[in-house]
């Protein structure tokens, strides 16, 4: 999906340069080619198949054109081969073409671009970026018309054209990589508008002797005036911001009027829009805070006192990712800082439940919904490295005694699987199975049931 989204912005963004092109260019033409094409993607299995390829093409120097194209070839190799395949490619891409001897009869030119394929033949293909490389020969039939030769190359930038993995040792000719590829041969027709027009002399004109004008002054016009050169013009400092139009810093802040108005939108008369006690140039430039907002992250904690008080990450709500915020730790005695004492008690003897840890149902399988939980207690244990912990697991009253004892203890197992495979030693972590012996709610409704399917552990 990245490679399609890429493909089409770069395609619109080329549209649109193209489009400029036309505005100014000297000289437009289209064209089309005919030919043939031969994979690079299956050594000798390749076979030979029909291209075809329309275009649009711009004059920039009479040297050289920009040309998008549209082209279509079904590539192949010879079924039943080990290398076989079959694709129905559609290709799309923005070429240069840089002709240095455009005025002669005969006029080499090489090409150069970037593109994209699609296998029509596969409903969920993805749109694969190429670069076309190649050489060419044209020459006039008649104004208006030339006949073009071309030999190029279309350079995929991985695998997945020709919809065949290429195992180790089969990489393309000319990078080495895996990356497919193919070869075209063509001959084509375009059709042009000269890009000079001869233009008509219009006959000489007897002067006609007039009196000077007398040219009066204008009166200075404060709309277009700017005389601070800061972008706004006098008039709209005088009488819409009230900024000093002598000044393009009116509060001498470091940001100038403009950039304060029309970019960060804080106040060009005070220094500290927000009145956090940070400038607003401070928090743009070295900070990247919100000069518009005392507290950026969100945490209850101003931007200056994490900046110069707390030493903590104004743009990080918990500065040392140990799941508890900045303010919270503060207000608590613990070090924002320090991710070990944010998690849980790990003295000995406490006992803590991870709630909301999800498994298939009457599985042991953990659902990925869960991670964000599990994430805390691996946070806790791996800042502790001298903790054991006992997993206990507990069931509510659905099933029957003995099914349920297997469950708790397979999905205690499972968590603690998951702390060893994160990197928990083993020998710090026991798993035991309670089944529905230990409930911590009634079990005669929904959400007394849900209490007791719980992960507990225990800090030995």
């Amino acid at each position: 999906m990245k490679t399609k989204v890429f493909v089409a912005l770069l395609l619109i963004t080329l549209g649109v340069a193209l489009h400029a092109q036309m505005q100014n260019s000297p000289g437009w033409s289209s064209g089309f080619e005919v030919g043939i094409a031969r994979g690079d993607n299956a050594g000798k299995a390749e076979n030979l198949a029909p291209m075809g390829r329309g275009h649009i093409q711009l004059e920039i120097f009479p040297f050289l054109f920009t040309r998008i194209g549209l082209g279509f070839t079904p590539l192949h190799a010879t079924k039943g081969s080990p290398k076989g395949y079959s694709t129905a490619t559609m290709m799309g891409d923005y070429r240069f073409i840089f002709n240095p001897w455009y005025e002669k009869k005969y006029s080499p030119f090489i090409y150069g671009g970037v593109g994209g394929s699609y296998d029509l033949s596969e409903s969920d293909a993805d749109v694969i970026p190429h670069i076309p490389l190649g050489l060419g020969l044209q020459t006039q039939l008649k104004p208006g018309m030339n006949l073009e030769f071309t030999l190029g190359y279309n350079l995929a930038n991985s695998d997945g054209m020709d919809g065949r993995i290429r195992p180790d040792g089969d990489t393309n000719t000319f990078t080495g990589k895996k990356q497919d590829g193919f070869y075209n041969l063509g001959v084509g027709i375009s059709y042009y508008t000269p890009s000079k027009t001869v233009r008509k002399e219009r006959p000489a004109q007897v002067p006609v002797v007039t009196p000077t004008p007398v040219v009066q002054q204008r009166p200075v016009d404060l709309k277009t005036i700017d005389s601070d050169g800061d972008g706004i013009s006098d008039y709209d400092e005088i009488n819409l911001y009230k900024t000093d139009p002598r000044k393009a810093d009116t509060d001498g802040d470091g940001l100038s009027d403009y950039a304060e108005l029309m970019q960060h939108r804080t106040d060009p008369l005070k220094v500290d829009t927000d009145g956090d006690g940070i400038s607003d140039q401070a928090e743009v430039t070295s900070y990247n805070t919100n000069p518009l907002k005392k507290d950026s992250d969100g945490d209850s904690l101003s931007d200056y006192d994490e900046i110069t008080k707390y030493k903590t990450n104004p743009l990080l709500a918990d500065t040392d990712k140990g799941s508890v915020n900045d303010a919270e730790e503060i207000a608590a005695g613990t070090n924002p800082l320090d991710p070990r004492d944010d998690v849980l008690d790990l003295t000995e003897g406490a006992t803590f439940s991870l709630e909301g840890i999800l498994f298939d149902t009457a599985q042991a399988t953990i659902l990925p919904e869960s991670l964000p939980i599990l994430e805390k207690a691996y946070t806790a244990l791996a800042a502790n490295p001298e903790v054991k912990v006992l997993i206990t697991g507990h069931t509510d009253n659905v099933g029957n005694d003995a099914s349920n004892m297997t469950l708790s203890l397979n999905r205690a197992n499972s968590v603690r699987s998951w702390l060893i495979e994160k990197g928990i030693d083993a020998t710090r972590i026991r798993a035991e199975g309670r089944g529905e012996t230990m409930p911590r709610a009634t079990n005669d409704t929904e959400e007394g049931r849900a209490q007791n399917r719980r992960i507990e552990f225990v800090v030995e």
